[in-house]
């Protein structure tokens, strides 16, 4: 918002000595040339205005429209200046001065510093879920826990050197007492179990 406050009072100053050194270049025509350049100084007055009371609102396009006006303003003094071949003091200053402006309006017209934070702020609360916080806590109940055993896909007997898949006949005849179970053949291996035969075959 500061930027834009900057900007916008920057831009009123460009816009007053631009326009004031085409007026005075326009009021050194005559005839028809006067009449026509007159009445495009008022429409680009008019377009510059409406342009402003965008950029005073927060419009974007306000500065494409700025900045567009703003080199049409230069063609036409290039026009000028070949119907007349004068190039005085007046020209070079709505020359200077609708060029600094058609800068400002570039500038202004990359991603603000603004957006810059409301994209950083919305990528640290895209995975926020707000109907998580107001779910009610689930009520403890005075049943006992139950706990459940997940057996692991190799099993052993205490009172046996050797390690079986769940399948196998002698796993079966393992007591519950005595059994021993494993994720990974490695984890029998670094308990000093070795393979049976029904897990090579």
């Amino acid at each position: 918002m500061e930027r834009l406050n900057i900007s916008f009072l920057a831009m009123i100053f460009i816009l007053l000595f631009a326009v004031i050194g085409f007026i005075l270049v326009v009021f050194d025509l005559h005839r028809f040339a006067f009449v026509l350049e007159l009445m495009l100084l008022l429409a680009f007055i008019f377009i510059l205005a409406f342009a402003m009371f965008a950029v005073y609102h927060g419009r974007k396009w306000g500065w494409t429209m700025l900045a567009a006006v703003l080199m049409l303003l230069l063609v036409d003094l290039f026009f000028i200046f070949l119907l007349t071949g004068i190039f005085e003091t007046p020209h070079i200053t709505a020359l200077f001065f609708s060029a600094v402006g058609i800068l400002l309006a570039l500038f202004n017209l990359g991603p603000s510093r603004s957006y810059r934070i409301i994209e950083e702020e919305y990528e640290k609360t895209k995975d926020y879920y707000p109907y998580i916080d107001k779910m009610e806590p689930v009520q403890k109940t005075e049943e006992p826990i139950t706990k459940t055993f997940t057996p692991g896909k190799y099993i052993a007997s205490k009172k046996s050197a050797k390690y079986h898949i769940a399948k196998c006949d002698w796993a079966k005849r393992i007591s519950k007492e005595n059994r021993l179970w494993f994720n990974s053949e490695e984890e029998a291996k670094s308990q000093g179990f070795i393979a049976d035969v029904c897990i090579a075959a």
